[in-house]
């Protein structure tokens, strides 16, 4: 787990081989806290890269490598819940 002020970034390795669930829990109650994250920070090390979707909408988030960086806005006491495919 990591820790980015208010908001717990968790993983877990998911198939297929290489690819990640993560999740940004904002635990304050007050406003939207706007999270920004490098995925390389989260573990996901693959080369060629990640399409990441958000989960719960379904909202296909774009193409990002290790380097990249992910910026969400996260609700309070909400969750942004997102999947990473490696890519091959």
């Amino acid at each position: 787990m990591l820790q980015i002020g208010n908001v717990e970034v968790w993983t877990k390795p998911i198939l297929p081989s290489g690819s990640y669930a993560f999740a940004l829990v904002n635990m304050g109650n007050a406003t939207p806290t706007k999270v920004s994250v490098v995925l390389s920070d989260l573990g996901l090390q693959g080369i060629s890269g990640y399409n990441v979707t958000e989960v719960f909408d379904g909202k296909y988030l774009g193409l990002f490598k290790p380097s990249s960086k992910l910026e969400v806005d996260v609700n309070p006491t909400g969750v942004f819940f997102a999947q990473a495919t490696a890519i091959p």
